[in-house]
């Protein structure tokens, strides 16, 4: 069955879950183990080290949140490492901050806690429910192993824990509940016209003469930018992969394969019997006996528990308390586990919280370390360990060879490696490489571009090194006319209609102020007009754009109008004619429970901000 679990394992379906699933914890798999590239960390808190490996994990997650938010329609520049390390570093510190603060609290998760967290976990069952024949095959297939997985559950529960806290400790005073409550239901009297964007356009037409007249006094505008073409060695641990001496695997094997063996594991479900206040001895041995009595006559176990068992956690699923190695239970309950027949109830057993009727629902038997199945892993970490380390020495040796070459081919040649060519690059464009930002910036540096010089040896995310030198300059030149015609007549025409509504604003508010309504300006000139009464914030029928403008408008003794551009080709002359304040008896008793819901969550919100703050500001952090 193990086997065909993982086959099952291997499918495109369950691997998509398993990355899901376990990518949070990527950093905690088997890079941890062996011997790092570079040594180094990538930040300290407090004696805590981030490895580089966790970096690029959050990185990559980082990645992938930005694709589901934007599909296709995301820009590639915001896949830039370089741009998101700072935040994914940020992200990392704060984490690491928040589970020191919840061990020196004390705050801690129960086996039961993580053991309901992960029998949760969907790719873990199998027909609706928990197997852990399952669970073993997805986590080995990730790289990750049992304990290290239960370690990352454990941090996430006492990180929940403490922000739980946190961001619960608030409340709303009547104050507060007053200020919103005014801003909330204070309702306001809006009234509008609309005005076609054709009819605005044509008062705003845009002549060939204007466009040509635009392009000949702003002719700087109009140039393609300076280009280069550069040369570049770029250097990666990829350039450096060889193979594994097969003695090297054999001791890396050794040295981590306690943390792929999973030890015996039993699922036990219980009733447990507590004496109650006021209880006397002799009323909970009659409990302690109804009970044993009915389970020697075949009741069900799980109908009893739910009935009469005390645990009240345990109780709602039938008694069940998960998986133990052997140290999950105090020792009366785990002695008498260990020798238990699948199936079989325990007579009563007593422990400091009361008296138990054990079963025990299944025993799974202890696994090593398969070599062959961590073969491939082990081999690919290693490979990738020493490709790193000779990465570092060829670096070593870039720098000084490129500082003192005039070019990049003695360079090139002394490390075996290629001069490579680019396309052209912009100080704002570039492919591959060049489309970091930092690159770009060195490329057209005054050092590079203006002198002639090779650059520093750059490093980029992934562990990629690279060297830069401008091979060919391309100057800009004047785009002509034709390639700009339409976008300086699209600039000017919305100039021009941006002016035209400014003319029709003031034009409507002189109108106004001389006694004209806005329904009789409407009228007149024949467009449409709307009014809205006692509109609020949210649940007007007002569009959208105009109940902004409108609830942002400054309420005077005069005449207060604004010009607001809606979808669809239209634009409209906004009016706010009357303001009523808000208050709290405006709110039912339902609205007012939801705002102080709402309230005390922001409220709770800030202050988890300000307590990371403050263990930021009482931190010793060093970033590298």
């Amino acid at each position: 069955m193990l086997q065909s679990l993982r086959d099952g394992a291997q499918s495109k379906a369950i691997k998509v879950l398993v990355f899901f699933i376990i990518l949070s914890f990527a950093g905690f798999g088997l890079e941890s183990l062996l011997p790092s590239g570079s040594g180094t960390s990538v930040a300290d808190v407090n004696g805590a080290e981030i490895s580089p490996q966790s970096l690029q994990q959050a990185i990559s997650n980082q990645k992938r949140q930005l694709t589901q938010i934007f599909g296709e329609d995301l820009d590639p520049t915001l896949l830039d490492d370089d741009r998101l390390r700072p935040r994914a570093l940020e992200s990392l510190i704060d984490r690491e901050l928040l589970i020191q603060a919840s061990r020196n609290l004390g705050l801690t998760a129960t086996d039961r806690a993580i053991g309901t967290v992960i029998a949760d976990v969907e790719a873990f069952k199998i027909d609706g429910r928990f197997s852990p024949e399952q669970y073993k095959v997805v986590l080995a297939n990730a790289g990750v192993t049992p304990e290290r997985f239960r370690r990352a559950q454990a941090d996430e529960i006492v990180i929940s824990q403490l922000e739980s806290a946190i961001l619960n400790s608030d409340f709303t005073t009547s104050t507060e509940m007053a200020a919103a409550a005014n801003i909330v239901t204070e309702e306001r009297d809006v009234r509008y016209l609309l005005v076609e964007r054709r009819e605005i356009e044509e008062q705003a037409a845009i002549s060939s003469d204007d466009v040509t007249a635009y392009y000949k006094s702003n002719r700087e505008e109009f140039v393609t930018d300076e280009q280069v073409i550069a040369e570049y060695i770029e250097l990666t641990a990829e350039d450096f992969f060889t193979d594994v001496d097969a003695d090297e695997l054999a001791e890396q094997f050794e040295a981590v394969k306690n943390e792929y063996e999973v030890s015996e594991q039993a699922r036990v479900s219980h009733i447990l019997l507590v004496q109650g206040d006021g209880e006397a001895d002799s009323q909970l041995a009659l409990r302690i006996n109804e009970v044993a009595s009915q389970l020697e006559f075949g009741a069900d176990f799980s109908e009893l528990a739910q009935q009469l068992s005390d645990d009240i956690g345990s109780a709602s699923l039938g008694g069940e308390l998960g998986f133990t190695d052997g140290t999950a239970f105090p020792e009366a309950m785990e002695a008498v586990i260990a020798e238990l027949e699948v199936g079989e109830i325990s007579a009563a057993v007593e422990t400091d919280a009361g008296t138990h009727f054990i079963r025990l629902d299944e025993r799974i038997a202890a696994e090593s370390a398969d070599f062959n199945a961590l073969r491939a892993e082990l081999e690919a970490s290693i490979q990738r360990s020493n490709a790193e380390q000779e990465l570092l020495s060829a670096v070593d040796a870039l720098r000084d060879l490129s500082f003192n070459s005039v070019d990049l081919k003695g360079p090139a040649e002394a490390l075996a490696v290629d001069a490579k060519l680019s396309g052209p690059i912009s100080p704002s464009q570039g492919e591959s490489i060049f489309a970091s930002a930092a690159v770009r910036s060195t490329l057209f540096s005054e050092e590079i571009y203006e002198a002639g010089n090779n650059s520093e040896v750059l490093e980029l995310a992934e562990n990629r090194f690279v060297v830069v030198r401008v091979d060919q300059k391309i100057p800009s030149v004047q785009k002509p006319l034709s390639d700009v015609d339409e976008s300086i007549r699209r600039r000017l025409q919305e100039e021009a209609i941006t002016a035209r509504l400014k003319v029709l604003l003031a034009d409507t508010q002189a109108r106004m102020q001389s006694g004209d309504t806005l329904e009789a300006i409407a009228t007149a000139q024949g467009w449409q007009w709307r009014v809205e009464l006692d509109a609020r914030r949210s649940g007007s029928l007002l569009p959208p754009e105009i109940a902004e403008a409108a609830f942002a408008i400054r309420f005077t003794d005069g005449v207060d109008l604004v010009h607001v551009t809606l979808p669809g080709g239209q634009f409209a002359i906004v009016e706010l004619a009357d303001v009523t304040s808000g208050s709290t008896d405006k709110l039912s008793t339902p609205e007012r429970e939801s705002m102080a819901e709402q309230l005390a969550t922001v409220k709770g919100q800030l202050s988890l901000v300000e307590y990371r703050r403050a263990l930021r500001n009482s931190s010793d952090i060093v970033t590298r």
